[in-house]
Order: structure tokens, then sequence, then C-alpha cells
């Protein structure tokens, strides 16, 4: 049986053993039964976890503690924002980037009062056109991800939140991406509202957290218990919640390994490009995640690729995660000006924690063997 290897942590990163170690701490206790809400000593011990684990998330972006709250994941915390303003502030305009993460570009399908912003051919944000577009409405909030989860491009975020704020807006940011991969710093950025996921960085799946900046606004989006500080009801997952403060813990004092992927990343990508010279690198000449490659070879099936590379042993993907399993046109790359044929034959390698030299050789070697039997074709 050949061995498997994972080259996927842009759609979810293994749960890493602190985060695992926390978890069975939780369950193996003598109930099971902490509801961080409760005042006897069960519920001090759960609450215990929870704050304990909310100084850990704070700490990975340098937020305020007292303002992160715990959700399910990104995908809530987005849908909080977004909601809050589209619903508070209906007269005002909401405006997206184009290549944002479905919870958030798909409100612009949804909802008139939102509209969206164009990026370059290296999937950057068009500042310039921003800075008009902002000019000319009302707006309330302004929406951007720190860096794209399929090209790995890093967004500036800080003149993002500068542009924002100088029309009276504010600024959320979806850091899902680079929490923990790159110094991530939300007070210094300017960022009014940040939204994370655990399992993106060794966590569990189903918990994250939105961080508020001393704006003013205090989104919410369930209502019911109170818990959160009244900002998100529902009883804590307090097993969840440990173990992504474990895994915050573990990501920011790692930090350096996720630059230590760079070399790795360029050694790969170098391969792509003398095995199959017409290959595209997107995003190359930008600043990008360390360990994110998002390349296309003009008139390929992304699908019969993932296929190949999956009877390989490898797992990668053809960018975005978040749709239910299908295999579609990245919308990224049709945002950068590729048109659906080129944007159907992306591929993404992302690496991460656990990964190691000879996973990118196994890749390599894998591509080379898939290459030359499609190019015979």
């Amino acid at each position: 049986m050949k061995k498997r290897i994972y080259l996927d942590y842009n759609a979810s990163a293994p749960l890493r053993p602190s985060a695992r170690e926390a978890i069975n701490d939780i369950y193996s206790n003598e109930t099971g039964a902490y509801n961080a809400s409760a005042v006897h000593s069960y519920g001090r011990d759960g609450r215990k976890h929870v704050e304990d684990a909310r100084l850990n998330v704070a700490k990975l972006i340098n937020a305020d503690p007292n303002m992160v709250i715990f959700n399910s994941g990104a995908t809530e915390g987005n849908n909080t924002v977004l909601h809050h303003f589209i619903r508070n502030f209906p007269h005002d305009v909401v405006f997206v980037s184009t290549i944002d993460h479905p919870s958030v570009r798909d409100a612009a399908d949804i909802f008139k009062n939102v509209r969206t912003f164009p990026v370059d051919k290296n999937g950057m944000v068009d500042l310039d056109t921003l800075e008009k577009e902002l000019k000319i409405y009302p707006v309330s909030l302004v929406s951007c991800m720190y860096a794209s989860n399929e090209t790995g491009a890093i967004q500036d975020v800080s003149k993002i939140a500068r542009i924002a704020h100088g029309k009276g807006a504010l600024f959320h940011c979806d850091a899902t991406q680079t929490a923990g991969r790159i110094h991530v710093d939300m007070k210094e950025s300017g960022i009014d509202f940040l939204t994370l996921s655990s399992h993106k960085i060794g966590g569990p799946q189903g918990v994250g957290a939105l961080a508020l900046g001393l704006c003013g606004q205090s989104p919410a989006l369930l209502f019911g218990g109170g818990q959160e500080k009244q900002l998100r009801s529902g009883t804590e997952n307090v097993a969840g919640i440990a173990g992504f403060g474990a895994a915050a813990k573990e990501a920011y004092e790692h930090l350096n390994h996720y630059q230590a992927l760079q070399k790795w990343r360029d050694k790969m990508e170098e391969a792509i490009l003398s095995i199959s010279p017409e290959a595209i690198i997107h995003a190359k000449d930008v600043n990008r995640l360390p360990n994110t490659t998002f390349f296309s070879l003009p008139n390929a099936n992304s699908q019969s690729l993932l296929m190949a590379f999956d009877l390989e042993g490898i797992a990668i993907s053809n960018g975005s995660a978040c749709s239910s399993g299908s295999v579609k046109p990245s919308q990224t790359l049709m945002a950068m000006g590729y048109d659906e044929k080129n944007a159907s034959g992306g591929l993404r390698i992302s690496l991460g924690w656990a990964t190691k030299e000879e996973d990118i050789d196994a890749f390599i070697a894998a591509w080379t063997k898939i290459y030359q039997r499609i190019s015979k074709k």
C-alpha cells in the first residue's frame, strides 16, 4: 500500500498532538460534563479551559482577550459581521472583495446593499479602484481576506483598513489562512473584526473565533443564552475550544517553522516549471504565504489531475474546499482575469506543520509521472 501524503493544509490541517491531548483531557474527566456557564466546580473547571484558550488565541493575533468571541468557525464569524452591517445599516453599502471566501462573497448575490471590488492579475486588491468606489457610496463596512486560500497572495490589510477608515467605514478581515503562518497583529493593522477557524492551524473542526477591535460595534448572530459576553449564545464547546487554544499556542511558538517551509515550496515550484514549462504559478510575483502553491496547466482538467494524484497517494485540491466536495473552476482565477477554461485546471498544494521534505520529493515524482502520461495524449 502506498504511503499517503497530505498536502492540503489550506483546506484543513491535521490535528496537532497538543490539541488532541487537550481535547482528550476534557473527555477523560469523570463526567465529561464541562458546562462553562455552570457555577459548580465542573463549570468552573470548564470556564478555566475556555479562558486559557482565549488568552492563547488572542496572543496569536495580538487582540484583547476580552474581545475574542468563540464560535463554530470563520464561516459563522464572517456571517455574523456581514449580517450585522447589512441588517443595521440598510442605507449604507458593504464592500467585499471578489476573491473572498464564499461565506463573505456570496452576500453580494443575496443582498442589494453589498458590492464587490476587484483584484489585479496577481490577485491583489486594486487599491485605487477601491478608494474611488468608496467615494461614490455611503459605506459602513469593507471586508477582505488577509491572504487568499487559493493563491496564498497576502493583501496589504493595513492600507485597506486606512482606506476604509478614511471613508468612515470599518474593516473586517478573514485571517483564517494567515494566523499561525505569518505574523498577524490585529491592533497594528487596524482591523476592526477578525475571523478565525481552529482547524486551519491544527485544532479541531467546528470551532473558531471572532475578534473585535475597539470600534463601537459588537455583532451578534445567535441569541438566547447570553454566552460569550452576550455575543454568541449557545453552550460553549469546551473541548473544542481547549483544542483550539492548544493549537494556537503551538502555532505561535513555532511560527518560524512556517517561514522555513518556503524553501520547500520554492523547490517544488522550480520542479513544476522544469517538468511542465507551460505551467503557470499564480501570484508568483507578489508576497505569498510561505506554504502555498497554486498552479495551472492550460487545457488541463483539475478533476482528472486530482484523481491522478489521489491514485499516487497524494492529497491536494483544486482551490477552495468549501463547495461540498465539488470540483469547479476557480472563482479566484476568474476574478484575476482568467476564463473558465483556464480556471478549470488549477491545483493547490499547501504545506503545514507535519510536512516533511520527502513529501515534496514524492509530489515531484508523482507530477513527473502524471505529466508524462497526459502530455502523450
